[in-house]
C-alpha cells in the first residue's frame, strides 16, 4: 500500500539468528541509526537463513530452508526497499550457499551488507563535523575474502560522519561458525586467535574503538579477549548522537 516514490525512505533488516537471538541490543541499535538518518526501518519477520545446517552439512535440510527463505525474500524483493542483513555471513550466504544449492530458483532478491547499503545511503544524510574519533575495524575472515574492498568503503562511510577508521589484516578469529564452539576444537580454536587477532587486538590500547562485523569473531574475543567489542553501526549511531548531544 506504501506509493513507490516513498519506498525509497523504507529499509528492510534482515534478522540473523545470532544477533537476534544472542546479541538483539545490536538489532535494535542499527533500527535507531537507520531512524536517525531520517529513514523508517522495518524489523522482518524472522526467516532461519540455513547456513549452519549447511555448515554440519545437512544439505538437504538447508535446501529446505534456502527455498523458503528465498521465496520469502523474492516476494519482499518486487518492491523496491533495500534488504539489509548485519551478519557478513549470512548475508554472503544468500549469494553464494543459496545459488549454489538452488540454481535458478534462487530468485533474484539482494540483501546488502551494512557498508553496502550505508556507502549509498549516506548520500542522503549530512556530513558531521570532523572529529579526532579513530577507530579500527577488524574484518571477519569470509567477509575478507568476498568482499575486499569493505574496509575501504567502512572509512568512507565513518569519514562522511566525523571520524577516521582503519583496518587490519587479519586471518580468521578461530571461532569459525560453530567449530570453535566444540569442545574438542578449544585448544585449536585458542591457537588461530593468538595467530594474527590477539596481537592485533592488544596494540589497540582503547578498547571501546574495535569494531568488529563478524558476530563469531566477536564471541572470540569475547571468550579470549574479555571485552565485548562494537559493530561498526553501534560506533556510527554513537558519532550521530554525540553531534546532536543526545
Amino acid at each position: 500500500a506504501i506509493p513507490e516514490d516513498a519506498r525509497s525512505q523504507y529499509v528492510l533488516v534482515v534478522q540473523d539468528p545470532f544477533n537476534s537471538f544472542y546479541n538483539a541490543k545490536l538489532v535494535h541499535n542499527f533500527i535507531r541509526l537507520i531512524e536517525s538518518m531520517g529513514l523508517k526501518p522495518v524489523l522482518l519477520p524472522f526467516k532461519p537463513n540455513g547456513k549452519p545446517a549447511h555448515i554440519k552439512g545437512f544439505l538437504d535440510k538447508f535446501a529446505k530452508m534456502a527455498q523458503s527463505s528465498a521465496d520469502f525474500l523474492n516476494h519482499l524483493h518486487v518492491l523496491g526497499m533495500p534488504m539489509v542483513g548485519l551478519d557478513p555471513a549470512l548475508v554472503l550466504c544468500y549469494r553464494d550457499e543459496y545459488a549454489e544449492i538452488l540454481g535458478q530458483k534462487r530468485g533474484h532478491f539482494e540483501v546488502k551488507l551494512a557498508n553496502e547499503w550505508l556507502i549509498e545511503a549516506i548520500a542522503q544524510v549530512p556530513c558531521l563535523p570532523a572529529s579526532s574519533k579513530h577507530f579500527t575495524w577488524f574484518s571477519h575472515c569470509t567477509e575478507s575474502t568476498a568482499k575486499p574492498n569493505t574496509g575501504k568503503e567502512w572509512s568512507t562511510i565513518f569519514k562522511h560522519f566525523g571520524a577516521n577508521c582503519e583496518s587490519v589484516a587479519l586471518g580468521c578469529c578461530g571461532m569459525a561458525g560453530t567449530y570453535g564452539h566444540e569442545k574438542v576444537n578449544l585448544e585449536n580454536s585458542k591457537q588461530l586467535f593468538a595467530m594474527s587477532w590477539q596481537p592485533s587486538l592488544e596494540k589497540v590500547t582503547d578498547k571501546t574503538t574495535v569494531l568488529v562485523s563478524g558476530f563469531s569473531c566477536r564471541s572470540q574475543v569475547k571468550r579470549f579477549a574479555e571485552f565485548a567489542p562494537k559493530h561498526p553501526v553501534e560506533a556510527l549511531l554513537e558519532l550521530i548522537q554525540q553531534a546532536r548531544g543526545q
